[in-house]
């Protein structure tokens, strides 16, 4: 299917970060962190403008629940990327709606004292007024990805906000999500790991490689890190960063075995073999980098 020039937008902001390998003792490093802040959404069931194309459109299976990722595991992985001098990206989305952290703005001044990495926030924009968007950037957000669902008219509302305080359009990237289902709803449209059919999906191809594991650390709320943002089933874990340094689960044989299979194309364990993503529009570097190990 062919993919969206918003789409192809917003692969060019995340190759700028992703493409660039950083090497610690000798191993590639992940260059995009993701951290799953809150287990809460509003745009989720009983929404009137729910995302039909995200699993959270079913209660029973992702219900919405007031879990949040405590300071404390948050300044743990501060002290992390600290030590491990990292250059890449950190990003707050997840599976939830990161502005319902309920001390988001601590949040990122905990993360900024790591380090002089890039924080984005990737956010539906209901919450990003003007006050919300100097008191983040203030303390340490680089960028804003807005995905809008409403409208087109969404569009100069997040506009005059970020106007409102002095702040252009090199702070944000915003995302026409409004659309219909026949056009993929304006992204790059998977199946979540199986748990989601709605719309034109691509057949699941189990000798199609995929790289998320030679670039990325995704990070739950209670500090699970997991597999990738396509598992929606969450039960794969590698770690957990309450106890576990970052650097010791991205180098732990349990998470070097699935990796290399994803990377010779070997989609034979549960949710990798019921997953139809690409996975291979970033990672290329890394990839070339890890057959070296």
């Amino acid at each position: 299917m062919p993919i969206s020039e918003a789409t192809k937008t917003n692969l060019r902001r995340k190759s700028a970060y992703v493409d660039s390998v950083q090497l610690y003792q000798g191993v590639p490093l992940f260059s995009w962190v993701d951290l799953s802040l809150t287990e809460l959404c509003n745009r989720s069931q009983g929404h009137p403008t729910a995302c039909t194309f995200c699993p959270r459109i079913d209660a029973k299976f992702y219900p919405n629940q007031n879990l949040h990722m405590s300071l404390d595991l948050v300044k743990k992985i501060a002290y992390d990327l600290g030590n491990l001098q990292y250059k890449g990206a950190v990003v707050l989305c997840g599976y939830g709606e990161p502005l319902l952290h309920p001390q988001i703005v601590e949040v990122v001044q905990a993360l900024r004292a790591g380090g002089d990495y890039r924080i984005e926030v990737v956010t539906n924009g209901d919450f990003l007024g003007p006050a919300m968007i100097h008191h983040l950037i203030n303390a340490g957000v680089n960028y804003f990805v807005v995905s809008l669902y409403d409208g087109p008219h969404q569009i100069e509302k997040i506009k005059k906000n970020f106007a409102d305080v002095k702040y252009g359009d090199e702070y944000y990237l915003l995302r026409d999500r409004w659309h219909s289902e026949v056009d993929q709803f304006g992204l790059k449209l998977t199946n979540r790991g199986g748990t989601v059919s709605i719309g034109p999906q691509e057949d699941v191809d189990t000798h199609r490689p995929c790289y998320y594991l030679t670039y990325q650390m995704q990070v739950d709320w209670n500090g699970d890190v997991i597999l990738c943002p396509q598992d929606w089933y969450k039960r794969l874990r590698f770690g957990n960063l309450n106890i576990d340094s970052m650097f010791a689960v991205w180098t732990s044989k349990r998470m070097q075995k699935r990796r290399q299979q994803l990377i010779d194309g070997k989609r034979i364990e549960h949710p990798c073999s019921q997953c139809n993503t690409d996975g291979t529009l970033h990672g290329f570097n890394h990839v070339e980098q890890w057959r070296k190990k």
